[in-house]
């Protein structure tokens, strides 16, 4: 008979300790900030994020042994629906219920298109989705950090963003196109913790700008090279110094340097990482 209880005990606690899926859905205004508190378990069941949201930023506070308040901002200029989803959301000592919070964003001034974009704190991003015959221009600059409108040798364009030191948290800029008859908006969630599964950043080559070149030269990379130098047409290696501006842009003088063909080379102790053909006029 003890047996018997035993294992039917043991099979409503096994049924207990099924994880769960639920979905909460909350309206917000853009750029507001919602909270959600009392997550997981303290110390046996704590809340983790496993999805960033789309379009806003969120982050676990909280001044539990584990952070237990979900802080999500919702992007300005924004209006449709953004998803976090976090595990062990509703928790006991033996469950951990995974909650997917849906936030439906209402605006009365919307902005599009949208490009959101994960910048680790304390880094630079770039996004080269602009053509250079729209002539863009920076028409709401970032709050938190500073942004730039960057031509490309061709007639390309891009925005270089970097936030302030230290800020954590969501950033926008709004970029006006053709004379100011289109504007574009770009979201900038910065992470100092990318714990995420949705958080992986690919590297992007570098770039020289423009080329053929003049006396200056302009790189714009956000890879990690220590060294630099140019190679001309009979491999001779000449070391040059990187002057680092706003952003992840870097500007060699040429000045100095006979017209011709040269290989721009970033290395680090182990090689070359990237050589770029380079044009001096």
């Amino acid at each position: 008979m003890k047996k018997c209880l035993l294992l039917a005990a043991m099979a409503v606690a096994s049924l207990h300790a099924v994880a769960q899926t639920f979905t909460e859905i909350r309206n917000i205004n853009c750029g507001d900030t919602a909270y959600i508190e009392n997550l997981g378990y303290p110390t046996w069941n704590p809340p983790q994020l496993v999805e960033l949201p789309n379009y806003g930023h969120a982050a676990l506070l909280g001044d539990f042994i584990a952070p237990n308040l979900l802080q999500y901002t919702a992007p300005p200029f924004f209006d449709g629906a953004d998803t976090v989803v976090i595990e062990c959301a509703y928790a006991t000592q033996i469950t951990c219920d995974t909650g997917v919070y849906v936030f439906n964003i209402t605006c009365s001034q919307v902005i599009s298109p949208v490009f959101a974009t994960i910048v680790p704190c304390n880094d630079s991003v770039y996004i080269g989705n602009l053509s250079g015959w729209w002539a863009p221009q920076i028409q709401d600059q970032a709050q938190h950090g500073h942004a730039r409108i960057v031509l490309e040798p061709t007639d390309g364009a891009g925005v270089a963003y970097r936030p302030d030191p230290g800020f954590e948290g969501l950033d926008a800029v709004t970029v006006s196109l053709t004379g100011g008859t289109q504007t574009w908006l770009y979201l900038f969630q910065v992470y100092c913790d990318l714990t995420s599964s949705t958080s992986e950043l690919t590297e992007v080559a570098p770039l020289a700008f423009p080329n053929p070149a003049g006396d200056h030269l302009f790189i714009r990379h956000n890879t990690a090279i220590p060294y630099w130098f140019l190679s001309d047409l009979r491999g001779v290696k000449y070391p040059v110094s990187l002057q680092h501006g706003e952003g992840d842009i870097a500007e060699i003088d040429l000045s100095a340097w006979p017209a011709g063909m040269y290989l721009l080379v970033g290395a680090n102790d182990k090689g070359a990482l990237w050589t770029i053909p380079v044009v001096k006029k």
